[in-house]
């Protein structure tokens, strides 16, 4: 059963005492008392002891229950202050934790950039190994062919200059004789061709395996080219036709002969081999700006366009396996760099690409 409230049971008292006071208090006066006038002196004192009793009945009975009151509010407030000071507490002891997980996310992010930096320097230090390797395998390589060409050198020309001696008895030999015969001639020019051909080669590949680091040569940009043109003649004669728009303006530029080759070459050999079947390699240079301006196009293959951000990158290559290293770009990139140039390639898939090189002319003195 719920309790009664407070006010509820004192309306209650109240309406109980009162009755049983006026019911028993007036039958006890009749008893006693028969004079009317006695008896109404006497009910007005009765009514002032009810009220007085009553008065002191509910004071003791609100105290009681008053205390009970203050009791439970001292034991609210002492609990609030309780409560209070735990929440400081538990504040102080957040704070203290906050204070903790900030100084640790502070060494966290210091142990992160630390080891963000050691990454950063991982890398470099990665990409100047692949670099280092690139190198040393163009100088290993170079440095071998180096070795092979000049032995083959020495061998073709001693042959040759044997032709060449008996070429030119025979010419003299006809001319002292007065032999005139078109015949000999036709062979004769034929034999002359064919060893100026070998010369020029033999001469294009010692160009091209100079082993010098200098980057003070003057290197004449047509003659480079075109030597570039005579090493690969065999590969690309009855297949690719070339098409050459040169500046009337000579094109020095100072720099490593050898090295200077490798570049050209490498384009080269990749335009002809973009090429399956018969295409145009067309070279066109021009002087802007006191720079050399080269431009080699071909109508071949074309590189995509996730691909062609990648082509200077080492080892990358789109070649079949054991077509290509995926060095030859990024060596030219690096050469080219090397001589305070730029290079940038453009391409479109199964139309061509075309490669671009400024190279700072050799200035007059």
């Amino acid at each position: 059963m719920a309790r009664i409230k407070f006010e509820h049971r004192i309306t209650f008292i109240y309406i109980i005492l009162g009755a049983v006071w006026i019911l028993f208090s007036d039958s006890i006066l009749k008893l006693f008392i028969s004079d009317i006038d006695n008896l109404s002196e006497v009910q007005t004192l009765k009514g002032v002891s009810y009220v007085v009793i009553t008065a002191i009945f509910f004071y003791f009975f609100i105290r009681k229950h008053l205390s009970k009151l203050r009791n439970t509010e001292h034991e609210l407030e002492k609990h609030k202050s309780n409560l209070q000071q735990l929440v400081e507490e538990k504040t102080m002891n957040l704070d203290h934790a906050i204070t903790e997980l900030s100084n640790t996310n502070i060494a966290l992010n210091e142990k992160n950039d630390i080891i963000n930096q050691q990454n950063a320097k991982l890398k470099k230090t990665l990409k100047e190994l692949k670099d280092t390797q690139t190198h040393l395998i163009q100088v290993e390589k170079m440095a071998s062919l180096g070795v092979l060409t000049a032995g083959i050198s020495h061998e073709i020309n001693n042959p040759l200059n044997y032709i060449l001696g008996g070429l030119t008895g025979l010419e003299n030999h006809f001319a002292d004789e007065k032999i005139n015969d078109q015949k000999v001639e036709l062979y004769l020019s034929s034999i002359r061709t064919g060893v100026n051909r070998a010369t020029a080669i033999v001469s294009g590949l010692n160009q091209l395996t100079r082993n010098r680091e200098t980057y003070e040569e003057d290197c004449d940009i047509h003659g480079i080219i075109n030597n570039c043109l005579t090493i690969l003649d065999g590969e690309l004669k009855n297949k690719i036709e070339i098409k050459k728009q040169f500046s009337e303006q000579p094109m020095v530029v100072s720099g490593n002969v050898g090295k200077l080759h490798q570049v050209f070459l490498n384009i080269l050999i990749n335009a002809g081999q973009s090429i399956d079947d018969q295409g145009i390699i067309t070279i066109s240079t021009e002087i802007k700006k006191e720079k050399a301006h080269i431009k080699i196009s071909d109508n071949g293959c074309g590189i995509s366009k996730e691909n062609l951000s990648k082509i200077t990158d080492p080892f990358f290559t789109t070649k079949e396996p054991g077509k290509g290293t995926g060095l030859g770009l990024a060596i030219t990139y690096n050469i080219i760099e090397a001589h305070k140039g730029t290079i940038s390639f453009m391409s479109t898939l199964n139309k061509g690409t075309s490669v671009r090189i400024a190279l700072p002319l050799k200035k007059e003195k």
